[in-house]
Formats: structure tokens, sequence, C-alpha cells
């Protein structure tokens, strides 16, 4: 098992690739935006250039590569999924917690520039190496240094994914499918690799009613969009190799803003909610969002990765899955009354059946709200995700899901102050 400096270098765009961020930052696929940066990091592009040992004469740069020192070869995580929104708050948290732990970032090559910057601000660019690549390729854009990388890896997280309730199957599946199936490949070459943490989502319950627990996954219920389907059949890749990889499943639902701060890279989901009556008057009728009666699972970005964190960094969870869910949601008709409260509007909610709500949102009425014809699915459906095993696994640490009410204040403070939109869902 050798030592050894990656240089990476900056390099171009692979010729006729249509693939990488479009001119807002999102990420486009055939020219269609699909994402944005904050809720994708794939890594498309080109391979690391050298991995050689270093010479008393020729020291990389401190921005473009990273050393490896032997008291931190032991303790190596791969990550996926940095600069986006959990991504870049999962690897502040683990660096945190474990001052001797350094990152392999495989980076999408057009967030290069981006994701150093956020290294040097965070005190972490001695601690972590960017490497572009693209998880859709088999070898990851790792070419000739794949086993390399491989030797090296400690623990893995796999975060990267196109997260958007709107993409074609197609893209939802050379992303979300192949892109972990190509990085189960390296981690089962890893030879020592302890654990491995894939984030999927409490949705790939697709359609399914009633309780869903854990220890749940296949069925033929069917799916709401793409995004789910494609999630799930990667979260069936990732079960059906737990033998040969020491596998966590995070299973987060609509993940929010931090719960103290309310700070969040995006506003979608229920900030599409949050702003359509923001735009209201004061006093107004407005269409119930579906029946009103069903819960909304939303979850403060600061307790998923707190929980993440705290699960890859303590023994005995492999082979796991963990529901990042509230256990205490709202219904729909209740976080429209919390919201319209916090932002002193007095609004007569006119109910109106899902279908004519969904063909509504259609229209001009949903585009001048910013309401979003897919967000009907997930205010109007009646499941409730059991965590039994988040609550095993956490009990005692004072790491628990705070409620709505305590936290929304902070989240509405916040998306007062900025007024971003992105079409991801985490």
């Amino acid at each position: 098992m050798r030592l050894c400096w990656f240089q990476v270098r900056p390099s171009k765009a692979r010729e006729g690739d249509k693939r990488g961020p479009d001119v807002d930052g999102g990420t486009s696929f055939g020219g269609r935006r699909i994402c944005t940066p904050e809720s994708l990091a794939l890594g498309y592009g080109p391979r690391p250039a050298v991995c050689r040992p270093p010479t008393a004469v020729e020291m990389p740069s401190r921005r473009s590569s990273w050393h490896y020192h032997p008291s931190t070869f032991l303790a190596m995580t791969f990550l996926t999924g940095v600069p986006g929104f959990l991504g870049t708050r999962l690897l502040r948290r683990l660096a945190a917690a474990a001052p001797d732990r350094s990152f392999l970032l495989l980076v999408q090559p057009k967030f290069e520039g981006r994701t150093h910057t956020l290294l040097a601000d965070r005190g972490l660019a001695d601690r972590a190496t960017v490497l572009p690549g693209d998880i859709t390729e088999p070898d990851l854009g790792l070419g000739a240094h794949y086993d390399a990388v491989a030797e090296q890896i400690t623990r893995a997280v796999h975060l990267a994914a196109v997260y958007d309730l709107t993409i074609p199957r197609e893209v939802g599946w050379q992303v979300n499918v192949e892109g972990t199936r190509h990085v189960l490949d390296l981690l089962a070459q890893c030879p020592s690799l302890e654990r491995f943490g894939y984030v999927s989502s409490a949705y790939v319950s697709g359609e399914r009613t009633g309780t869903i627990h854990e220890d749940e996954l296949v069925h033929e219920a069917g799916f709401k969009n793409f995004y789910e389907e494609t999630k799930y059949h990667a979260e069936v890749l990732v079960q059906d190799r737990m033998d040969e990889i020491p596998t966590l499943v995070f299973r987060p639902s609509i993940v929010v803003g931090d719960s103290e701060t309310g700070a969040t890279d995006k506003f979608d989901g229920v900030y599409f909610v949050l702003n359509a009556l923001r735009s209201l008057p004061r006093y107004t009728p407005m269409t119930r969002i579906g029946s009103g009666t069903e819960p909304v699972n939303l979850v403060p970005v600061d307790f998923v990765v707190d929980a993440m964190g705290h699960l890859l960094g303590t023994e005995g969870h492999a082979g796991t899955v963990f529901h990042l869910t509230d256990p205490r949601p709202l219904t729909a008709q209740a976080i429209m009354e919390l919201l319209a409260d916090l932002l002193d509007k007095r609004v007569a909610y006119v109910p109106v059946p899902p279908g004519l709500a969904r063909a509504m949102m259609k229209t001009g009425v949903g585009r001048a709200l910013g309401l979003a014809p897919e967000l009907i699915d997930y205010f109007d459906h009646p499941s409730h995700y059991d965590a039994s095993n988040t609550r095993a696994a956490l009990d005692g640490t004072g790491i628990d899901c705070p409620f709505l009410p305590d936290y929304a204040p902070a989240m509405v403070a916040y998306a007062r102050r900025h007024d971003a939109r992105s079409s991801a869902m985490y």
C-alpha cells in the first residue's frame, strides 16, 4: 500500500460534452437544466493527472494538490456531494468530530474553484483533496489512479445525486442508479474500508401508504415521479451489496433550513408555500394544497447532519437503515396555518380536489404564486415513517428532531431576508 501525491490539474471540458453547469450554476444534460449546484456535485469530468511521489525539487501548490501524511493515512474519508447543500455541512461536521481525518472529495470539475474556496474558508484546505471525476463513468473518472484511491479509503459517504422531482427517467437512472453502482464498485475494492454511508430518501417508499418501517424497501406500489423511482432502485443496489460493503443507509425526508439560524442554500418544497403566502395580501383566500389532513414530514438540516455524523462515527451500525424523519410531523393544513401566522397573514383556505389543484398549479395561477404541481403529492399522501432504528441509535446523544413550531420562526425569518429558489428536494 503506497502513499502518493495527487496533483489535480485544471482541465478543459470534453469536446461536445453538454453535461455541466449552465449559466446560472445549475447542471444541464443535453442542454436541459436539471438541478442546481446546491443540490448536485456529481463529478462530471476528466481524471486527476498525476499520481507520483513528491521530490525535493517539485512540491505541488497548496491550492491544486494535497499531501498524505502518515498520521492521517489511516483516517481517510471519500465523499461525494460537495459543494452541495448536505454535503458541505456533513464535511464540516465530520472534520470537526475527527481532527485527524482527511478527505478525498469527488467533485464536478466546474465546481472545483467553488470547492477550493469552501475548503479555504473552513480551514480544511490542508485536510482535503479535490478530485475532478464523473460518477456516471465506471471508473468515476479516476482512470489509472482508481486502484490507488481504493487502497487509501477507510470510510465513504455517497451523497451526489440528481435531487429534482421533475427529472427525466434516463437522466435520473444514469446519475442516481448507475452513479451509485459505480461508487459501490469502487468501495468493493477498498481493503481498509470500515464503513460506508449511503444517503437515500424516505421517499423510496413511493406510493406506499400507512406506516413505513426502516427495514422495508422492496414494493410494487409505484412512484410519484422518477426521482423517487431512481432513488429506490439505487438503494436496492446498495442493500444487495451490504454483505460485502459495511453500509449505513440514511433516509431523510424533506430537508429544510437550520433549526437555529434558518440558514439554507435553497428555497424549495415547503418554501414554495412560504413564498406563495408572502406574495398574497394580508387578508386573502388561498387554495388548500391537497386534503390538508395528511402529515408532511420536514426535518432541519442540522438534525440530519448531526445524526449522520454521529452514526458514521460510531461502531456497530453496519447493515442498518435509518429514517431521518420527524416523529411528530404536522399536517399540511397545520403547516400552512403556522406559516401564515408567522407572516401575519389572515388566510381563508378554499378546499380544492387534488386533481383540480394540480391542474391549477400548471397554469398562470401556480406560476404567479411560485407553486410547483409536484408539491401536491407530498402535501396529500397518507404515510408515516417509523424511525425506531434512529431513535435507538441516538438515544442519550441529545440529537433529536426538533418540533417544527419551535424552529419555524427562524426558518421564516431567514426566508424573508433571502429570496433564492432552486428545484432540489434536499
